[in-house]
């Protein structure tokens, strides 16, 4: 599985990892005529990324493997976006996005004719989102030459569209799509005790609480101290919840070791991109992606190759 450094990503990921989660969502938010082509008691998580130098700017996917109503096997392929800008060529990254999905389709010896695949984005992000659904609109149109441009679309969940009263489903479906709703919002302080409210049928469970604990740790980690500080996140989980004082002591000690472990990194991916950059002059955008994203594992088996390293790539070379 893929290691996420990104809190959002880790928390989709938590949440939209678990099939019944999953399968309510899509069933939901899906446009009716294909969520009713499809039997989603069937859903299951086919690979957990499609992760590859040239789609780094999307690390938080899920694909699922879905059976459809009138026989036969498809995919859904969930891309969750939360840059505070849209990314613009995203058509052309879900149709890579496609084609190694179906190329590992045939890599596990499957023939005929290939599965059907339906991409969806997930938004939260500040920033409307403007970029065209259909892939031939990014196409200069050539009214002779249109038969050889794929007409293909994703449908876009973006959830500034949705009123709360539209965000429905079952607690932990319910609790995700408010929180990353507002997670960016100044609302988000106002919004919070009722958020957390819907989580009492959760506390006796120990997924519950494991979802809880997500949730939480998920708050302390990208709220920022204007729209809510870590006081008041502890008064409205300890006023909502019956175990909430102990949860965010929990939290926080684990939070302020993730802090130290972070420090840590950080130097030694200051030190790397020095190091990096008297060696080969300045750095592209997916090297400093790299660096942002390393454990300090990682980080120091690079810092060995810089030396002897004949290109930058070599250094950051698979082994």
């Amino acid at each position: 599985m893929t290691t996420l450094h990104n809190p959002h990503d880790r928390f989709f990921k938590a949440t939209f990892g678990r099939t019944e989660v999953a399968a309510e969502f899509l069933e939901r938010y899906l446009p009716p005529a294909v969520a009713e082509t499809l039997d989603w008691t069937t859903l299951r998580t086919e690979k957990d990324t499609f992760l590859d130098p040239e789609l780094a700017q999307h690390p938080a996917d899920l694909l699922y493997a879905v059976n459809l109503r009138a026989g036969g096997r498809g995919y859904v392929h969930m891309l969750f976006e939360h840059k505070s800008y849209v990314e613009a060529r995203i058509n052309l990254d879900l149709l890579r996005y496609r084609v190694r999905i179906w190329e590992q389709w045939l890599n596990e010896g499957n023939t005929g004719l290939l599965p059907v695949i339906v991409p969806v984005v997930f938004y939260h992000g500040a920033a409307a989102w403007r970029v065209s659904r259909q892939f031939a609109e990014t196409v200069d149109d050539a009214p002779m030459l249109r038969a050889y441009v794929p007409s293909c679309v994703y449908h876009l969940v973006d959830l500034s569209a949705y009123r709360d009263e539209e965000l429905r489903g079952a607690v932990r479906l319910q609790v995700a799509l408010l929180t990353l709703k507002y997670v960016f919002r100044d609302e988000l302080r106002e919004r919070l005790p009722g958020i957390l409210g819907l989580l009492r049928e959760l506390e006796e469970s120990s997924s519950g609480l494991d979802f809880i604990r997500a949730l939480l740790r998920y708050l302390a980690q990208v709220a920022s101290t204007d729209r809510l500080s870590n006081e008041e996140l502890r008064q409205a989980v300890t006023q909502a919840l019956s175990g909430g004082g102990e949860l965010m002591m929990t939290i926080a000690e684990q939070w302020e070791q993730q802090g130290i472990e972070k420090g840590i990194e950080k130097g030694e991916a200051r030190l790397l991109r020095q190091q990096l950059t008297w060696r080969f002059g300045a750095l592209p955008g997916w090297v400093e992606t790299k660096l942002a994203q390393a454990e300090s594992a990682r980080l120091e088996a690079w810092a060995k190759r810089v030396l002897d390293a004949p290109t930058l790539e070599a250094v950051f070379a698979e082994r």
